[in-house]
């Protein structure tokens, strides 16, 4: 029986550890003696390199020279001895220090959150962070680390499960300081997953057999259909029906958090600075306008805007200085990054301050639009954030339509359809009430608006709601509030005929149009022509204008409880190599 004794301890350490050695010991007491404690990382026993902690305390303390054995670090075999299944380990690299808050560092700089307008809706029922998810955003978070001259490990957590692992990136901002590996570490996503990192480690299974609860442990070697145990007896015993496990001397093996860790190489010792940036899902954005018309006969509305953060990437960011970009960049999806869609449910978010913040300063990014929020801000993980967009518009001109829509063509023949029916719906047909605005500074607003949701009053009457895509300045808004109750309309085809010696058809409709209004209201008619691409109008009440190749377009009037008819006759010709 032999232990080894560090040639690197001091003289009198190295005396007092073979005079341990070379004393008769029992064999666990020299098992023991052989277990290293070393400092500097030299070697372990084959015997007890796996052994809970528990059960060092159940042998008998050892004697002041074994400890001393100990300590003067087991780093090379006696003349002749071999080191048997004990491994040398690498030299670790040591682990850097940071106090810092995880998204500050010490000279108070602040995470830079940028987030993408897009996915809004889809994030609605998603609870659980995981990559892949719906959302888009840029992280780019100070961190800052006291390293040792040479190699170090640096860790950092509080990041999300979401992000996209592959397109992090940790840059020095001191000199003398490079990164030479990235590795990031999951956090754990429930029962199965914490079995399957287990395999190899000591758990405690409990489980009921013959109406008995019972107790085994062993090292786990498979869960895929039951618990395959390696009992210390030798025995392998599958357990399929378990009440719960345990993990017995965990400690670092499984992760408690997400988190990426880097191998630093360092020139000299001291603080180093960094940024680590990443895109991750689980965050979006979408404007809010409240639209309220004020009271007379005129049309003239205020309009406020504000913005919806919502952020389900698993981490909160307290102190973030927020970017909000109004478009939606194309994003390669690959792997896992499947792409998660759900319904959208209603996100209740926080009240608005009594004193409103200044609005955010809007630029030009790219091909977007970005608004930059002055100062920071909380973003707490799944919460919905309320945050201002712009200046309110008190006065802001806009013109009420109703339309009355005759539905698209669907498709374009390859030849002429003679069946009566199939020139689109007859009956009672529902009155759509919109407003209009033009996007101008001379209407009262001229300025990009973000995709998002315009919520519609009339004084204190609640209109209804109607989705805005990314307006540009200059362009035209149309709100579709809701069906009008005033006003109804009737359509009937009235004539159809086919000669197939001329090549035509010709058909004819009345529209009915009622107004139980006390005021004249113009109502938009747009008619499909679906039957053939050439056509022509042969007769109508009201003048019309073409809207594309099968469409046309009536403003009919409609007086103040009043009733007026639209009529109009379409024909159409196909040519002669046609033979429909």
């Amino acid at each position: 029986m032999s232990c080894w004794c560090g040639s690197t301890a001091p003289p009198a350490a190295r005396h007092r550890c073979r005079t341990a050695c070379a004393r008769p010991a029992r064999p666990e007491r020299l098992r023991e003696r052989r277990m290293s404690a070393c400092a500097d990382g030299t070697r372990t026993s084959a015997y007890d390199m796996n052994r809970p902690r528990m059960e060092f305390a159940m042998h008998r303390p050892l004697s002041l020279l074994a400890a001393a054995c100990l300590l003067a670090a087991c780093s090379q075999p006696e003349p002749g001895g071999k080191p048997g299944k004990a491994r040398l380990p690498a030299e670790p690299a040591r682990n850097a220090k940071s106090d810092r808050p995880a998204d500050s560092d010490d000279a108070g700089a602040s995470t830079r959150l940028t987030v993408y307008s897009g996915d809004y809706d889809a994030l609605g029922q998603l609870t659980q962070p995981m990559p892949g998810m719906p959302g888009y955003a840029l992280v780019e978070r100070p961190l800052r680390y006291t390293l040792a001259a040479g190699s170090n490990a640096v860790t950092a957590t509080n990041v999300s499960p979401a992000m996209d692992v592959e397109a992090a990136l940790l840059q020095p901002r001191s000199p003398g300081v490079g990164v030479v590996g990235q590795r990031y570490i999951g956090a754990l996503s429930g029962t199965q997953d914490v079995l399957a990192r287990a395999i190899g480690m000591k758990i405690a299974v409990e489980h009921t057999s013959g109406g008995a609860k019972q107790t085994d442990s062993g090292t786990l070697l498979a869960a895929n259909d039951g618990l395959s145990l390696a009992l210390n007896d030798g025995r392998i015993k599958v357990i399929h029906d378990y009440d719960n496990f345990s993990i017995i001397d965990a400690g670092d093996a499984l992760p408690r958090e997400a988190a990426l860790q880097w191998t630093v190489e360092a020139e000299k010792p001291g603080d180093a600075a960094f940024v680590l940036s990443y895109p991750m899902g689980g965050m979006a954005w979408r404007a809010e306008y409240l639209a309220r018309i004020a009271p007379g006969k005129g049309c003239q509305l205020a309009l406020d805007g504000a913005a919806q953060v919502s952020n389900r990437s698993g981490v909160t960011f307290s102190n973030a200085r927020l970017t909000l970009v109004a478009g939606e960049p194309r994003r390669s999806v690959t792997g896992g990054g499947a792409r998660y869609r759900e319904m959208a449910y209603a996100d209740a978010y926080a009240a608005a301050p009594a004193a409103a913040p200044p609005p955010p300063a809007e630029r030009r990014s790219g091909e977007y639009h970005a608004y930059e929020l002055p100062g920071t801000s909380r973003v707490s993980n799944g919460a919905t954030e309320r945050l201002p967009l712009f200046a309110a518009r008190d006065s802001v001109a806009c013109e009420r339509v109703y339309l009355l829509d005759g539905g698209e063509p669907g498709w374009i023949p390859d030849r002429p359809q003679l069946a009566p029916d199939g020139a689109g719906a007859t009956g009672k047909q529902p009155v759509v009430a919109s407003v209009v605005i033009q996007n101008t500074g001379d209407a009262g607003l001229g300025r990009a608006l973000p995709a998002g949701r315009v919520r519609v009053f009339d004084g204190e009457d609640f209109l209804g709601e109607s989705p805005l895509g990314h307006t540009a300045n200059g362009e035209e808004i149309r709100l579709q509030v809701g069906t009008a109750f005033d006003l109804s309309a009737e359509r009937e085809a009235t004539a159809f005929s086919v000669d197939r010696s001329g090549r035509t058809i010709t058909e004819s409709f009345a529209i009915e149009l009622r107004n139980a209004k006390q005021e004249a209201a113009t109502v938009r008619v747009i008619e499909p022509l679906p039957r053939w691409r050439d056509w022509e109008l042969v007769d109508s009440s009201i003048a019309a204008d073409a809207k594309g190749a099968q469409k046309v377009e009536f403003l009919v009037p409609v007086p103040a409880e009043g009733t007026t008819t639209l009529t109009y006759t379409v024909r159409y010709r196909w040519p002669r190599e046609l033979n429909p």
